[in-house]
């Protein structure tokens, strides 16, 4: 979301803080000015980027821009805005001495509002300094808000991402956070500690102490509302290098750099590379016996914990083949592989016009619409993925060699079913003979040499997701998230780390409601749909939006109309609700073939080529699971591809 339409949502919030309590007393409308202060400054901020009055009307909003001071007391709703939109407290200050004069029970202070904690022990610690959330502190407030859905002797699940986060490009301070996720029950990490330095922590032993310790005594148990609970770590989710850091072994540029097959790495043009594809693999058993003496560097504190030093430290597919493999196979392609593999300056603008085309059809749920090649540098992974699974099957296809586009299909189609949480377990032992495949192709195709531990680490990633679930599962993708907000709540150069602490102690005073994404919800209301004769006698009322299963549609928008409803990809024409009833008005497309043929036929997978839209209307309620698709523009018809994740 850009600054300007965070700008205009900020106001309408203000907006509405000040209209709801507009009432509560007699002389409350004498604030005319004093609001008319807060209103204008924003606004003409506002203006002066081109954004009219207009543009605050609820047509815009957002469609998580819930209404505050819904029940909400003024000091609550200030809360939770400031919060919301990361206010800075000088600014928040300043609102509050305009407020006060009309409801003197508000603080002078912002610091007084947020409950900004202001008592805590910073500690000097391996090379930097630390702060220690902890475990039970950061999941307290979840536990407590669904005790009643668990039974008694419960394990939950924790998994945890350890990472570097720079701060400032002019400095080499930077984080070492480790966040946690409790999975079933939190869909957002929290921080558990926070390491600030010059460099990573040069102990890990000391970086890790209270982390293990907590873990030993939770895994042990405790009492719950009278029931007895635990909580067992059982993955970790790390990029190479951090997970290397955690575990104490070599690193991806050793000759025992692979964590998970023993075989020994041969050096070529100047890169450690890992050529075969049926080494023995690594084994808890054999990790905590030190088998491979050139593997292990340090013993790590988390062998302590009961995880499996092999088994739960899953690859993230994030860093691997988004960041890894795929930015590898478009420098390829451009400018580092062999020139029979190359693309030519046609076939780039060929491309990228399609890419910039297919915008209009991009789902609400990506959160970047596709850029040309040229700024393929500047991808984030999100769009990498985006061009793995989506764009780059449609937009390649006749635009580049059948061996170069084949080698890649190879790998869309696997990680697809790696990452499909119906696919990816009756398909694994498919998608582990496609990977092989790709890996084999890909070192006769570019060379040997380019075979290095990302492209080698493809063939074990069946194995995770047999252990852990699909590769969503264990992705970096939503802690890579939190580290950006985290970035953010650092606002000055002095005592970072005691900045975030601020933050996130303010942060904690409000539990954002999780279980929004498993329910229905309608948004912006309207009149100038279709409406089936079987529902004309009915008292119906018309919206545009749908939140369902944690997607979106929007029946204005052509990237959200496309779902599968049965064995027919359809077009959404109209949300109706008539008697508590919610009901979808669709096309179906009459025409439905398979999209490719190798290296599966894709009807297996879900992916068609449709066209010749259905003139007639068909209407269903709303129940059970709808999948979302994503619709890309393909020749004279559309291809059609299952959306596999939600909005990050």
């Amino acid at each position: 979301m850009d600054r300007h339409t965070l700008r205009k949502r900020a106001v309408k919030k203000v907006n509405s803080l000040i209209a709801s309590f507009h009432n509560e007393e007699d002389d409350f409308a004498a604030c005319g000015s004093e609001s008319a202060v807060v209103n204008c400054g924003l606004e003409n901020q506002d203006q002066g980027h081109g954004i009219r009055d207009q543009s605050l009307s609820d047509s815009d909003d957002e469609s998580q821009d819930d209404d505050m001071g819904n029940g909400m007391s003024l000091d609550e709703s200030l809360c939770d805005w400031a919060v919301h939109f990361r206010v800075p407290l000088v600014a928040l200050t300043a609102l509050l001495s305009i407020l006060r004069v009309h409801h003197p029970s508000l603080p002078k202070d912002a610091r007084t509002l947020l409950k900004t904690t202001t008592s805590y022990t910073i500690h000097d610690l391996a090379g930097g300094t630390y702060y220690y959330f902890g475990i039970w502190k950061a999941f307290e407030k979840s536990l407590a808000h669904i005790w009643s859905c668990i039974p008694n002797k419960h394990v939950f699940r924790l998994q945890l991402n350890v990472d570097g986060l720079p701060l400032f490009r002019s400095s080499s301070l930077q984080f070492w956070p480790i966040l946690g996720l409790l999975q079933g029950v939190k869909k957002k990490p929290v921080v558990i500690a926070l390491f600030c330095g010059n460099s990573k922590p040069n102990c890990l032993t000391d970086y890790l102490r209270d982390l293990v310790h907590e873990l030993e005594e939770l895994s042990k148990g405790f009492v719950l509302h009278g029931k007895q609970c635990f909580i067992k770590l059982t993955s970790v989710v790390c990029d190479t290098p951090a997970r290397a850091f955690i575990k104490g072994t070599k690193t991806h540029t050793g000759y025992s750099g692979c964590d998970k097959c023993i075989q020994k790495g041969l050096y070529l043009k100047h890169r450690m590379t890992f050529p075969e594809v049926n080494s023995p693999c690594r084994s808890d058993l054999s990790f905590e016996q030190m088998s491979d003496k050139e593997h292990h560097v340090i013993n790590s504190p988390l062998k302590d914990v009961g995880i499996g030093m092999v088994s739960g430290f899953p690859l993230d597919y994030m860093h691997l083949v988004c960041l890894g493999v795929v930015r590898k196979l478009l420098d390829l392609w451009f400018t580092a592989g062999p020139m029979s593999c190359r693309l030519s300056i046609r076939q780039m603008q060929q491309i990228s016009r399609k890419l910039l085309g297919s915008k209009p059809f991009i789902p609400v749920e990506f959160a970047r619409k596709p850029r040309g090649l040229l700024e393929r540098l500047r991808w984030k992974a999100t769009e990498l993925r985006q061009f793995l699974l989506y764009t780059g099957p449609v937009f390649l296809f006749n635009e580049v060699s059948a061996p170069v586009y084949n080698n890649f299909m190879l790998l869309s189609v696997a990680v697809f079913i790696l990452a499909s949480p119906s696919l990816s377990a009756s398909l694994n032992d498919f998608a582990s003979k496609l990977l092989v495949s790709f890996v084999t192709h890909f070192s006769e195709l570019y060379g040997p040499e380019f075979v290095t531990y990302n492209v080698h680490g493809l063939i074990h990633l069946p194995d995770d997701v047999k252990l852990h679930g699909h590769l969503d599962l264990i992705s970096s993708f939503p802690f890579e998230d939190y580290l950006g907000k985290m970035k953010k709540m650092v606002r000055t150069s002095h005592h970072p780390l005691a900045q975030v602490v601020r933050r996130i102690s303010e942060m904690d005073k409000f539990t954002e409601n999780e279980d929004s994404q498993g329910k229905l919800k309608l948004q912006k209301e309207h009149n100038h749909g279709p409406v089936p004769s079987s529902l004309m006698d009915l008292k119906v009322v018309q919206f545009e939006e749908l939140l369902l299963n944690g997607t979106t549609i929007k029946i204005s928008v052509e990237g959200d109309r496309c779902v599968k409803i049965g064995d027919h990809i359809a077009l959404i024409e109209n949300i109706l609700k008539s008697l508590g009833k919610i009901y979808i008005v669709f096309r179906e497309y009459e025409q439905m073939e398979p999209f490719y043929e190798y290296p599966l036929n894709s009807q297996i997978l879900g992916v068609y080529v449709v066209g010749k839209i259905s003139s007639q209307l068909k209407v269903m309620e709303v129940h059970g699971h709808i999948m979302k698709y994503v619709r890309l523009p393909h020749n004279d018809s559309f291809v059609a591809v299952p959306l596999l994740h939600t909005k990050q």
